[in-house]
C-alpha cells in the first residue's frame, strides 16, 4: 500500500508517510520494497503492473530523498537477523547501472526537457553511489590506507564495498573512471561551458537543469572514484599519493577520453588542445574528496596540468 502511494500521482503522501516511519519510528521497509526502490533509482518510475519505465522528476526526487535517508540511517540501524545494511546493492550490476546512467539515460538527446530528466535521474543515482560508499566507510580513517579494518565481519554491513572487492578493485576503479570520462565528454557542453547560458538572454529551465544535474552527476561519480582508489591503495598496501593508483586512473582516463572524443564534432588543432586541457582539469577537480588531494596532484603531474592545478590552489 505504501509503495502504491509513492508510485502514484499522490507520491508526496507516500513519501511523507515513509519518512515519518523512518525518522520518527525507526521503521524501515521490507526487502521487497527496497528492491522496488533500487529499480526506481536505476531506471525511473513505472506504472503499477506495467513493465515500462518513464521519467517523472517529482517521483524520482521524492524517492531519492527517502533512499538517502535510508542509507544514512544504516549508521545507526541494522536489519534484524543478518545485521546487514538497510539499503545497498545486491550485485555489481547495480553499481554499474548507477555509474552509467549519464550515458544510458541520455542516449540520442542533445538538449531539452528529456535530456534534463535523464540527467536528473543520473545525478540522483550518482549521489546514491557516493553516499553508499561514504556511509559504509564512515568508521574508517580515509586519510590513512594503513589503518583500515575491512575484515569479513566489517564487510557484512558494507555491501557496496564488498561487491567492489569481489568484482576486483582494480577492475572496478577502471570501470568507474571510464564511466565518469564518458559523462564528462558527452555532457561537456553543460559541464564546462554552461550550455552557452552565460551568453544567452533566453535560457530555458531545461537548459539550466541540464547544467546543474550534469555537474552534480560528475562530482558524485568523482567522489565514488576517490573511494574506490582508496580501496585500491588499502588492498595494495600503498599510500594514496603512490604512483601505482594514479597510473591506473590516468591510463583508463586517457584511453576513454580518446575513444569518447571520436563522437565529438571535429575541431582545429588549437581548439582541440584547449578542449583536451579543459577536460583534464574538470576530471581532476571532480575528484573532490579531500583525502584524495595527494592523488589528484600526482595525477596532475602525470597528465601535464600541474600548473593549472596550482592556479586553483592545489600545490604539493
Amino acid at each position: 500500500m505504501i509503495w502504491c502511494a509513492l508510485n502514484s500521482p499522490e507520491a508526496q503522501t507516500g513519501s511523507n508517510f515513509l519518512r515519518d516511519l523512518l525518522f520518527v519510528h525507526d521503521s524501515v521497509p521490507p526487502s521487497t520494497m527496497v528492491q522496488k526502490f533500487w529499480d526506481l533509482m536505476k531506471f525511473g518510475p513505472k506504472g503499477e503492473g506495467s513493465s515500462v519505465y518513464f521519467k517523472d522528476p517529482h517521483r524520482t526526487e521524492l524517492a531519492a530523498q527517502y533512499v538517502y535517508g535510508l542509507v544514512s540511517a544504516s549508521s545507526r540501524l541494522v536489519r534484524r537477523g543478518d545485521s546487514g545494511a538497510l539499503f545497498g546493492p545486491s550485485s555489481w550490476d547495480d553499481i554499474e547501472v548507477l555509474s552509467s546512467q549519464s550515458i544510458v539515460q541520455t542516449e540520442n538527446m542533445i538538449s531539452g526537457r528529456r535530456l534534463a530528466q535523464g540527467l536528473q535521474l543520473a545525478a540522483r543515482g550518482a549521489k546514491l553511489l557516493s553516499l553508499l560508499f561514504l556511509t559504509e566507510l564512515q568508521g574508517q580513517d580515509l586519510y590513512s590506507t594503513s589503518s583500515a579494518t575491512l575484515d569479513s565481519t566489517a564487510l557484512k554491513s558494507m555491501p557496496t564495498v564488498r561487491l567492489v572487492k569481489t568484482y576486483g578493485v582494480r577492475k572496478g576503479l577502471k570501470a568507474a573512471v571510464e564511466h565518469m570520462t564518458k559523462c564528462l565528454v558527452r555532457h561537456s557542453r553543460w559541464i564546462m561551458d554552461s550550455g552557452g547560458l552565460e551568453q544567452s538572454a533566453s535560457a530555458s529551465p531545461s537548459d539550466e537543469s541540464c547544467c546543474l544535474e550534469a555537474r552534480v552527476c560528475l562530482d558524485n561519480l568523482g567522489s565514488a572514484i576517490c573511494v574506490i582508489a582508496w580501496l585500491f591503495c588499502v588492498e595494495e598496501r600503498i599510500p594514496i599519493k603512490d604512483h601505482s593508483v594514479a597510473f591506473v586512473i590516468r591510463d583508463a582516463f586517457l584511453v576513454e577520453m580518446e575513444r569518447s572524443l571520436e563522437d565529438v564534432p571535429e575541431m582545429n588543432e588549437r581548439n582541440k588542445k584547449k578542449f583536451d586541457r579543459k577536460l583534464k582539469m574538470y576530471f581532476l577537480l571532480s575528484l573532490m574528496e579531500e583525502f584524495a588531494t595527494p592523488m589528484v596532484m600526482t595525477l596532475g603531474k602525470m597528465i601535464g596540468v600541474e600548473d593549472d592545478l596550482a592556479l586553483v590552489g592545489l600545490v604539493a
